[in-house]
């Protein structure tokens, strides 16, 4: 484990990295761009309850993507982290604070929705690969809580393709995305 673990901290610098290079205009122009590839997929046609994020700098951003899915009735839901816990809770928010890793979430008193009532997420990440393999920030929030998702939602890892990278060191636990959206378009990912 040790090997993958300096494996997974060299990887993260080097995406980190690469993210980190993209200038405010690029981000903007390339997010609104992976937003219109989201909204076209017939997948949210139906689907109640989605799971986003509120983006970080050099995240690709939701707020477009948030505001269409809304305007078609769909729940969007944003994870809220319970001190002390690793798992996220997910939330419609109907106010916002500012949780324990300084993070932007909805407030505990928001409308919860349990992660078997969500159907398609839409998941962060410092990398992925094209075989669906997802590197996060490290904390294991993310893997711990997909785990209890129900078996037929749809997991759609969302990045820059600056952050899809050849390979990822993963371990058992790591959960793998179906599909992988970025600028260039939404893509199936392929077990190999």
């Amino acid at each position: 484990m040790g090997n993958v673990f300096s494996d997974k901290v060299a990887q993260r610098r080097e995406a980190e990295g690469r993210r980190r290079s993209l200038s405010p205009e690029v981000v903007e122009r390339w997010g609104g761009e992976v937003q219109r590839h989201l909204a076209a997929l017939p997948l949210f046609t139906g689907a109640r309850a989605v799971a986003a994020y509120d983006a970080q700098k050099f995240e690709v951003p939701l707020a477009a993507l948030v505001a269409a899915l809304e305007a078609r009735g769909v729940h969007v839901v944003f994870p809220r982290l319970e001190r002390g816990s690793r798992v996220l809770r997910f939330h419609r928010p109907s106010a916002w604070r500012t949780g324990p890793l300084s993070l932007r979430e909805p407030s505990p008193d928001s409308p919860e929705v349990a992660p078997t009532d969500i159907d398609v997420w839409l998941v962060p990440g410092v990398a992925f690969t094209r075989d669906g393999r997802r590197l996060g920030r490290g904390g294991g929030y993310y893997d711990t809580t997909l785990e209890r998702r129900r078996a037929d939602a749809t997991l759609i890892g969302v990045a820059f393709e600056v952050s899809v990278l050849h390979d990822i060191a993963v371990e058992a636990h790591d959960v793998r995305m179906h599909r992988i959206a970025t600028e260039r378009g939404v893509f199936s990912c392929d077990p190999g």
